[in-house]
């Protein structure tokens, strides 16, 4: 039963442009900036206290002890120009600053800015979809058959459509979990996490934000549109 209820399931996937569409409409706001309080924690140094400042559109920087990183993307670029000490701390903040702050773009120019971000990966979001789970939460999957994770692909919640994880070519693994989290609101994860080789590399808790409220409540009354 189980294996023909999936099956139903991806029978019905929405085109990939759709889901697309769906997730560059979330990112709605007329909020300028939100911060992100908590710690950073990068293979081998320990957890540091540390701030994530999204700035909208597509700039982000995290300053905390000892690490200051910043990226700035437009819309055909999302990843943008990097700065800062390289790194797996580096890598996560562009892999995650586009799918983060694609924020007040128009609804085509946030489009595009995911999907530039998941080709920048090598992700070919045109590719045919599939079902997955992250944790206990349901993401279709951009650019792979189930159960590939050796292709480039872009993973999307099927509740929300919020950005859930990306994998890059070279074996890069992005993760964004924990949305509606209180500490991160609605429209952000609590966690962000970069994997590689089958090891946590880097990752972001979020303890507090600030702005992220307000954002999350326009993204809920555009929603109810």
């Amino acid at each position: 039963m189980t294996a023909l209820l999936l099956a139903a399931l991806v029978a019905y996937l929405p085109a990939p442009g759709s889901l697309l569409r769906r997730a560059a409409a979330r990112t709605s706001t007329k909020a300028k900036e939100v911060t992100l309080s908590g710690t950073v924690t990068v293979k081998d140094q320990g957890a540091h206290a540390a701030q994530l400042v999204l700035h909208f559109p597509l700039s982000c920087k995290l300053d905390g002890d000892g690490v200051s990183l910043s990226v700035k993307g437009t819309s055909a670029k999302p990843s943008g120009t990097a700065e800062g000490t390289t790194g797996p701390a580096l890598q996560m903040l562009q892999l995650a600053c586009p799918l983060l702050a694609a924020r007040g773009l128009p609804a085509g120019g946030a489009e595009e800015a995911l999907r530039m971000a998941a080709q920048s990966a090598g992700a070919d979001v045109t590719a045919g979809g599939a079902l997955e789970r992250l944790g206990d939460r349901v993401a279709y999957v951009l650019g792979a058959a189930a159960h590939d994770l050796t292709r480039p692909q872009l993973w999307l919640y099927k509740d929300t459509q919020a950005p859930a994880r990306l994998i890059a070519q070279g074996g890069a693994d992005l993760r964004l979990l924990e949305y509606g989290n209180p500490a991160g609101a609605e429209g952000f994860p609590r966690v962000i996490e970069l994997w590689e080789g089958g090891q946590l590399t880097a990752r972001f808790e979020v303890l507090e934000a600030r702005g992220a409220r307000s954002a999350g409540a326009e993204e809920e009354d555009d929603s109810g549109q």
